[in-house]
């Protein structure tokens, strides 16, 4: 696909130096920084990743923003941890480099479903005023005649309720430094990469053969936004769940490619 895009590049750019065609036809400056940035992961090692295809156990990983919405500063930095410390976060969690690479993929559609990568007026309300937040919980349980307590507030661009206690201890997040991309991200996938194992152990347990390794981008959500039992009672509708449905919208926004290390630049 990318030698495509190369070829198309240098056809535009000769026919508009001759006069066939006017400059508005040449390609748009992210449409020319994707053909380079092809090209130099091409020429790098890098190929690109697909789950269930590729299986290489501890391949590097590099996330690559194709749309111009994902292509900010704090998108940048999310991607990059997830680049970053996947080495380490597999071997924190013991997870296979796929494993990792769907959830890490998963990740960037969660960041665009919970924040709108970041930009989101809700997300930023919820972070400026987060006494705000557990304030009106209160007082709809107060209203409600409740006697329950109010929930902690699900905090950070991913909106996660409880920091994994592997990620909190290794890396010191907790839920006043979410903001920061780079820890959104390892907090993310340390939530991710614990749900799948309860997902796993659920399939096993309560006998779930719908929930196959190609359906697992479609049903892990569920635990992520704490609808576990509509798995287990087979009530959840992945293909119409509006949640799933913009989470896998977003990860099309961003290509996944990875590298063996062990094999020579071409």
């Amino acid at each position: 696909m990318s030698l495509n895009r190369v070829w198309l590049s240098i056809l535009v750019a000769l026919f508009v130096s001759v006069g066939f065609l006017d400059s508005s036809f040449a390609l748009t400056p992210l449409e020319q920084s994707l053909i380079q940035e092809h090209s130099l992961l091409d020429n790098n090692g890098y190929v690109k990743w697909e789950w269930m295809k590729n299986d290489c156990a501890n391949c590097e990983i590099l996330l690559l923003p194709t749309r111009q919405e994902v292509r900010t500063e704090k998108v940048r930095l999310f991607v990059q941890a997830l680049a970053a410390h996947k080495a380490e976060m597999q071997d924190l969690y013991q997870v296979h480099g796929a494993e990792y690479n769907l959830l890490a993929h998963m990740s960037v559609g969660i960041l665009g479903r919970e924040s709108l990568f970041f930009t989101s007026k809700r997300y930023r309300l919820k972070e400026a005023m987060p006494w705000a937040v557990h304030l009106a919980k209160i007082i709809e349980i107060y209203l409600d005649g409740s006697n329950k307590k109010a929930s902690d507030n699900s905090r950070g661009p991913t909106q996660i309720k409880v920091v994994p206690s592997k990620v909190a201890e290794r890396f010191g997040i907790n839920s006043d430094n979410l903001y920061i991309p780079e820890n959104a991200a390892i907090a993310t996938m340390g939530y991710l990469i614990e749900a799948l194992g309860e997902l796993k152990r659920r399939v096993i347990v309560n006998n779930l053969g719908f929930v196959t390794p190609e359906k697992y981008v479609d049903y892990l959500p569920y635990i992520y936004f704490g609808r576990t039992k509509a798995i287990m009672q087979n009530t959840a509708t992945p293909e119409s769940n509006s949640y799933v449905k913009d989470m896998k919208r977003y990860m099309t926004w961003i290509e996944v490619y990875e590298r063996d290390t062990n094999l020579p630049l071409h």
